[in-house]
């Protein structure tokens, strides 16, 4: 084992200077054509329009009679009209009315020519071969008509590019007739955590070992961030081992890695020098940030490297805060970090004072129209990160504080 290959000159920056640089490498992928029955959750690539207009014709939106413009006989304050037929959803050829003819119709069935207004079954008065309503109801200013395109008109975009498309959009897609469209293919990604006391997920540890939940832990974050993770491996704190394992995953092309482990100044944190050994590119290998002071980004034969620490508190934070916007950038997501907001804190809560950015993963709760924040459990499920700046150490019940919203408002305890 060697520990004394070159390490790279510090380059220092600060969170929101490291979200950028990392913006800065990141392109998104090549669009790809999926199914719209298959397309939930990818990102829209280009700005998708109506082809048809929605209604695609005059349609009745209420069971009723489809009248014409005048009636056959007016007499003690009722009009009535002649029934000649019948319209069911579906029809696509109904005859011309003629003045003092009515219809039966559907919900959904195309208006005849020459109907003006459609009256509801229940205010009217069927019999033999005519059909009658009160002056009133003949009078109602709604036609219960839906025009075509009044909904949808044909040009009119349906989905912008950058959107993540959910069933709602997959619904309006559809009935517009689109078959196939054009989405962000999802991110490949793979995992390297590294540690001799590490084994894998499934292995019984011996003395002095510990299992590799990162192993586990990153795949399931990158998961839900919509992309996959095809390789996850476990490797020893071996210079030789780190350059064969990361030479193996690069020849099978990922769109990024992210290993975990093997970052500060300890003799065995030896990631910078299997970063220079590959001839990476860093971009920064520290944060002015608590945890992940010692974080290292750049790339490797053009394709994004996060090495991350190895304890799963701080590399949940640091993947939120840094990966999470790169795989979304890959996406070609529109927006990627989300803006800090104001929540009243539930708990006092105390950090140590290094003089730099502090995060705390957190749960959010909306009340009373309000956001309040308490921070969460050792390795809780969390929906947002408490951000405390400089030389802030301790913030009390009640104070305001800054957070990122992780999902946006949805979600949130209540």
């Amino acid at each position: 084992m060697t520990w004394d290959s070159p390490r790279f000159p510090v380059v220092e920056c600060t969170l929101t200077e490291a979200q950028t640089a990392v913006l800065k490498c990141i392109s998104p992928l090549a669009g790809e054509k999926v199914p719209v029955s298959e397309a939930l959750f990818y990102q829209n690539s280009t700005p998708l329009l109506a082809a048809l207009p929605k209604p695609p014709f005059d349609q009745s939106i209420r069971d009723g009679f489809a009248l014409s413009k005048t009636p056959h006989v007016v007499n003690d304050g009722r009009a009535t009209f002649q029934v000649i037929g019948e319209i069911a959803a579906g029809c696509t050829n109904p005859g011309k009315l003629q003045p003092g003819e009515a219809v039966s119709i559907m919900t959904g069935a195309m208006v005849p020519p020459g109907c003006v207004q459609v009256v509801p079954f229940e205010v009217c008065l069927e019999e033999d071969e005519s059909v009658s309503m009160s002056l009133e109801n003949l009078q109602n200013k709604q036609t219960f008509i839906q025009t075509k395109g009044s909904e949808v008109k044909e040009g009119k975009v349906l989905v912008n590019a950058g959107v993540c498309l959910l069933p709602e959009h997959l619904l309006m897609l559809a009935e517009n007739g689109c078959r196939e469209i054009t989405v962000s293919r999802k991110p490949d990604v793979a995992v390297i955590c590294t540690g001799s006391e590490l084994v894998g997920t499934g292995t019984m540890p011996g003395a002095g070992q510990k299992i590799s939940g990162n192993g586990v832990f990153l795949p399931g974050l990158i998961q839900a961030e919509n992309a996959g993770c095809s390789w996850s491996v476990t490797v020893a704190d071996e210079v030789e081992l780190i350059v064969k394992s990361i030479n193996s995953t690069l020849a099978r092309k990922p769109d990024m890695i992210l290993s975990t482990g093997g970052m500060g100044p300890g003799k065995f944190d030896l990631m910078e020098q299997v970063f220079a050994r590959l001839g990476g590119r860093v971009v920064y290998n520290r944060l002015c940030v608590r945890p992940g002071k010692f974080t290292l980004f750049g790339t490797v034969y053009d394709t994004p490297f996060f090495a991350l620490p190895g304890p799963p508190p701080a590399v949940r934070l640091l993947f939120y805060e840094l990966v999470a916007p790169a795989l979304g950038a890959l996406q070609g997501k529109s927006q990627v970090v989300a803006p800090l907001v104001t929540a009243s804190l539930e708990n006092t809560l105390s950090v140590k004072n290094t003089g730099h950015l502090s995060l705390k993963g957190a749960v959010v709760r909306l009340t009373d129209n309000r956001l309040r924040v308490r921070p969460a459990g050792r390795m809780e499920p969390i929906n947002s990160i408490i951000y405390l700046q400089g030389e802030r150490r301790t913030a009390e019940y009640g104070d305001n504080v800054q957070v990122r919203l992780l999902g946006g408002l949805q979600g949130l305890a209540m």
